[in-house]
């Protein structure tokens, strides 16, 4: 099921299926990209409750032997979440586990994930507690990809800026696997990214966030932007389907981050992991501005 929120700058529609992401639109026209399945067929998923992919496409946990599988990006984004409170200006969604998740990942969780319109801005928060009674490990982030271009020009026409300017990490993807590489990882200092299609030739581009992040989509044609920004959010990736040409980029602020090369398969000690104790709660959120 869809629903919508409007106010007198934005209108968003969120699906149910996924609690994910529908329309942004500002003015008429959709900053939103529409999931057309010739390059991506999805508008903007929750990840949760893992980011990225995992080695192999299992785990276990801890000294637990027992193999789990699961996709990339986790389940989050496959199941119906419950619409809990709906207002004027907010929608709150919740997923808890079902027979499907428990075979995936053997935990009672609470996941809540809330939209709010505030002006020009759509801020998301993700709630999780652990309604178990065991450590819970996982990850959660966001996937929201945006039109390129917003109304006019092309591709090569659009920028990402990406504030503050500090030393960060970047930690290349290996395509063939989509695993980091934590051998070739660097130090960098990274401000304007003019978009190119071979930006995106060895994958996403991931980076370590500072405490308080912006990344802006902005053109050298009009004053049509998107702004996403977050607080201890502590990665991000930078993303469009290569060599497909797609229209669009990601931009992604998590929580956790896609396996490394040398992983040993222990969700415990992955690296980027979280962890609650039973009745543990666990927030962050971001916020998408659209001019």
């Amino acid at each position: 099921m869809k629903n919508t929120l409007e106010n007198q700058q934005l209108q968003i529609t969120v699906d149910s299926h996924g609690a994910e992401l529908h329309h942004i639109v500002k003015g008429g026209v959709e900053y939103l990209w529409q999931a057309d399945k010739a390059y991506w067929a999805r508008h903007a998923p929750v990840l949760f409750p893992i980011v990225g992919k995992l080695k192999n496409g299992s785990y276990h946990i801890g000294e637990d032997e027992t193999e789990y599988k699961m996709g990339g990006h986790g389940f989050a984004r496959d199941n119906e979440f419950e619409l809990i409170r709906a207002e004027e200006d907010e929608l709150v969604y919740e997923l808890t586990q079902n027979e499907d998740t428990l075979n995936k990942y053997p935990y009672y969780f609470s996941f809540k994930i809330t939209y709010k319109l505030i002006g020009n801005k759509v801020r998301v928060r993700y709630h999780v507690k652990n309604e178990d009674e065991k450590i819970m490990y996982f990850g959660v982030g966001a996937h929201p990809a945006f039109n390129v271009p917003l109304a006019q020009g092309s591709y090569e026409d659009y920028t990402l800026t990406i504030n503050p300017l500090e030393d960060r990490t970047f930690i290349p993807l290996d395509p063939p696997t989509g695993l980091l590489s934590m051998d070739d990882k660097e130090e960098v200092q990274v401000h304007s990214i003019p978009l190119t299609h071979d930006l995106f030739k060895n994958d996403a581009l991931v980076y370590t966030s500072s405490p308080e992040t912006e990344v802006t989509l902005t053109n050298s044609l009009d004053d049509r932007s998107v702004s996403v920004t977050w607080k201890d959010m502590p990665f991000f990736g930078l993303w469009s389907p290569y060599p497909a040409e797609a229209p669009f980029v990601c931009i992604e602020p998590w929580c956790g981050v896609t396996d490394d090369d040398g992983t040993d398969g222990d969700i415990s000690t992955k690296f980027g992991i979280n962890e609650l104790e039973p009745e543990g709660r666990f927030e962050c959120e971001f916020t998408i501005e659209i001019n």
